[in-house]
């Protein structure tokens, strides 16, 4: 048997195990494309459950800050409504001013309740003492209303000219009564009870306010209430006011760190965070 035969044999020997090998080769291929194939997608699919978790917790968070982000400014409107009308009380009719301030100080009470679900420690710190200030002054509007609208009724009724001067017997009472109003939390109580005849017989010769306006004032004068200054003012200065405005800048700024990812305002200014200003 010479080369060539030997070659033929050999060959037909070895091209089964080849032919198998081969099979085998293409097989084990095979499956690991299709093992490839099947991770790919498992890997695509927990991809796509995983952007899909991101996305929802992304749009809850959106969802909580623009609830935060609605409580909030309902809570300052309802907190700047009250400051409103304790600051518009006194220009009121004494039978609409307790109707009027009852309403406003139970809208913040309400208002407060879901800011406590939702806000975090910081913001809802500033939520409760700007509350604490708006509870002072709703006890504080009807005593200031009274004194704030017998002092402005007075002014109105001295001298035009000289209140100092005037020999005009309501316009001096008006001037006198007027000094007594301001000067009376610095008197001693002897003092008080000294001038509190004279200061009545003023205020009912000024002829600038009713019998029951005066009894009004009177009741708040034999009380003497210890923030009287702050709420009788001066002639610029409110402190009554001005405390309230340096509770509520605080609280707005951290309602706006409270919600890094919400816009400070919309477009049709839904969002806009300061409500009307409180003028002092």
């Amino acid at each position: 048997m010479d080369l060539v035969d030997l070659v033929t044999v050999a060959a037909a020997f070895l091209t089964p195990p080849i032919a198998f090998l081969a099979a085998l080769w293409a097989r084990r291929s095979g499956r690991q494309a299709a093992d490839a194939t099947v991770v790919s997608g498992v890997n695509q699919a927990h991809g796509s459950v995983t952007a899909a978790r991101v996305q929802t917790r992304g749009e809850l968070e959106l969802r909580q800050q623009a609830a935060l982000a609605d409580t909030s400014a309902a809570f300052l409107r309802a907190s700047d409504a009250l400051a409103r009308t304790v600051e518009q009380l006194p220009g009121l009719a004494l039978e609409e001013r307790h109707a009027q301030l009852a309403s406003r100080g139970m809208a913040v009470e309400t208002a407060l309740g879901p800011l406590e679900l939702l806000a975090p420690p910081g913001l809802l710190r500033h939520a409760k003492a700007l509350r604490e200030y708006c509870r002072t002054l709703e006890k504080l509007a009807l005593d200031r209303a009274v004194l704030r609208s017998a002092v402005q009724a007075l002014e109105d009724g001295w001298c035009p000219l000289n209140a100092e001067t005037c020999d005009h017997d309501h316009h001096s009472a008006a001037f006198v009564a007027w000094q007594f109003l301001l000067e009376w939390p610095g008197w001693e109580d002897e003092e008080r009870w000294r001038d509190r005849g004279l200061l009545e017989y003023c205020l009912q010769e000024s002829q600038c306010m009713s019998e029951r306006e005066i009894a009004g004032v009177l009741a708040v004068v034999d009380r003497v209430p210890a923030a009287w200054s702050r709420m009788i003012g001066g002639l610029v200065r409110d402190p009554l006011m001005e405390q309230f405005v340096s509770l509520r800048t605080p609280f707005i700024e951290a309602a706006r760190s409270a919600q890094p990812l919400m816009p400070t305002a919309e477009p049709d200014g839904a969002r806009a965070w300061a409500s009307n200003a409180v003028g002092v």
